[in-house]
């Protein structure tokens, strides 16, 4: 079976420094899927961009006055300065007070991603569920080299939700994108068949799949969301091809971490 692209397909029903996943934040800008990373991170459960990496792609000049610990922008006719470590924001000499603190970490700067859309003029939307940012704008600029391809189908996906569903009920979002993520390595292995369907229901590795709930249990939220993520990236399991419940002693070179009761392999 031939693997569907459909990043548009999944990015609608959804509702990223380059920017792969070094974050786990997805990124998308201009409906197309990037590599990230750490140029969006979240804290505090929002989303923070890397102004300098912003400046750059939207050619808007940034100067760092680190004796007063501002960041500043020139953008057109307009100045706007960034306090770290404060929510203090000034526009022409005009101070006014951001929801959260600036900061800087590991030398970069970090400013509130909303207020970085606001002053560059970028369309903003985010998804916490799924941490997921999708920026819109005409004079951004993104290399081609960026863009991570979507070679899935919308039954690849349905598919992928219900082996993590069976495997995993109850387990945390990390736990499902584990799961998923040793389905979709084998998807790219030599060693295994090529598409979702087959590898699961290769002879015995994923004995929930015959059971008779398997095609009719109703798939979870957060399985859904969890397929989603690790088709779009999101690696928790990254290289692994094996889990299971107890050690695998002929595996015991090969052991990557447990997690939530499930010992993940390469």
């Amino acid at each position: 079976m031939k693997l569907k692209v459909f990043l548009l397909m999944l990015f609608s029903c959804l509702l990223i420094s380059g920017f792969g996943f070094a974050s786990d934040v997805l990124v998308t800008v201009n409906d197309q899927l990037l590599e990230d990373e750490g140029i969006i991170i979240k804290e505090n459960g929002i989303p923070y961009g890397l102004l300098s990496e912003f400046a750059q792609r939207m050619d808007i000049t940034l100067e760092w006055l680190p004796n007063a610990k501002f960041a500043v922008l020139n953008i057109g006719e307009d100045y706007v300065s960034y306090k770290m470590d404060s929510n203090l924001i000034v526009i022409n000499n005009k101070s006014d007070e951001l929801t959260n603190e600036s900061f800087v970490r590991d030398g970069r700067i970090y400013v509130p991603l909303y207020s970085i859309c606001d002053v560059m003029g970028i369309q903003m939307t985010w998804d916490s569920e799924l941490v997921h940012v999708t920026l819109s704008s005409p004079t951004i600029k993104i290399a081609a080299s960026e863009v991570r391809s979507m070679n899935y189908s919308e039954e690849d996906l349905i598919w992928l939700a219900r082996i993590i569903e069976a495997e995993t009920r109850g387990g945390s979002l990390d736990k499902k994108t584990a799961v998923a993520n040793v389905v979709l390595n084998r998807v790219a292995s030599p060693k295994f068949p090529n598409t979702i369907y087959e590898v699961i229901y290769q002879r015995n590795q994923f004995p929930p799949a015959y059971k008779s709930s398997f095609l009719t249990r109703e798939l979870s939220q957060s399985s859904l969301m969890a397929a989603k993520r690790a088709m779009m990236g999101v690696e928790i399991a990254p290289n692994c091809l094996y889990f299971n419940s107890i050690p695998f002693a002929s595996k015991a070179d090969s052991f990557y971490k447990l997690i939530e009761g499930d010992y993940f392999y390469f």
